[in-house]
């Protein structure tokens, strides 16, 4: 019994490596590709589902200012933290009531925002917001 099992074990592994090697002669197929059809006509689509095709609005213009806000940490009314890259220089973090220069303070935060004016209780001269992030 344990003769005809190793037999038949031999002759499998014969069988198998003959396979291989007689596989790896054969070509290999190509898949066929498919080439795909242009995007359909924005108006033939709205068209053609009951809807109207209105003109894209432009992104709005954002006026240009040496502030960059980065990040921010909102706490309790009045706390919080803004990072800033002002002008030129490497991005840094700032406290509600920081100077930034040129006579600008970082007036508050919110969970997306800060604002800056000249003084810590005058009115905002810039407002700063983080972009949405993707999929809002």
């Amino acid at each position: 019994m344990t003769f005809v099992s190793a037999l038949l074990a031999g002759a499998s592994v014969v069988y198998w490596v003959l396979g291989a090697t007689r596989l790896q002669h054969l070509p290999v197929p190509v898949a066929p590709v498919m080439a795909t059809p242009d995007a359909p006509n924005a108006k033939d689509l709205a068209r053609a589902l009951g809807g109207k095709l209105i003109a894209p609005v432009g992104a709005p213009v954002v006026p240009s200012t040496p502030y960059q806000l980065l990040g921010v940490v909102a706490g309790p009314v009045g706390k919080g933290y803004a990072l800033l890259v002002v002008g030129s220089a490497p991005a840094k973090a700032y406290t509600v009531g920081s100077a930034l220069g040129e006579g600008m303070v970082l007036q508050s935060v919110s969970a997306r925002g800060a604002k800056i004016g000249a003084s810590l209780q005058g009115p905002s001269t810039l407002e700063l917001a983080l972009p949405k992030p993707q999929g809002w």
